[in-house]
């Protein structure tokens, strides 16, 4: 398969991980007697920072969103590498390993914080993203090569 196919399965995957989180964000499950009451203190406990009263809750309730909002982001800029990996290849991989370098990193933090679902899900867009990585480099061997004996001449 070519790179930039990996590259937007990749960012088709980080989409599907952007939707999957906003919907289990949203998503209230039933509460136990002491699920209920941490959440009470958590929305309950106020304190000022910054200037404005918040409270754990709106803590809790903004990482959320920005988990939501990174994983979109990073879904488009994928998709963009798809297409800058056919027209500037050399331009592209610094990118692309940035941004796997950025998957393997949410990977560890989901398995270690939450559960297999996000974790899985980073190691599948970072298969593909060291599937294109690989294909970039086996594309470029030739232009490196050359590049190297015009070097020498």
């Amino acid at each position: 398969m070519k790179p930039w196919t990996w590259l937007r399965i990749g960012a088709a995957l980080q989409g599907l991980g952007a939707v999957l989180h906003t919907i289990a964000s949203m998503d209230s499950p039933s509460r136990g007697p002491a699920e209920q009451v941490v959440f009470a203190a958590m929305q309950s406990f106020h304190f000022q920072i910054a200037g404005v009263n918040r409270s754990h809750w709106d803590f809790y309730q903004g990482y959320e969103l920005c988990i939501t909002v990174v994983f979109a982001i990073l879904a488009v800029l994928i998709w963009q590498l798809s297409n800058l990996s056919r027209e500037e290849p050399r331009l592209a991989v610094p990118l692309i390993t940035t941004i796997l370098v950025a998957e393997i990193l949410l990977s560890a933090i989901g398995w270690e914080y939450f559960f297999a679902g996000p974790g899985g899900m980073s190691i599948l867009i970072g298969a593909c993203l060291i599937a294109a990585l690989l294909g970039l480099r086996k594309k470029e061997q030739p232009a490196f090569a050359s590049s190297r004996a015009a070097k020498a001449s």
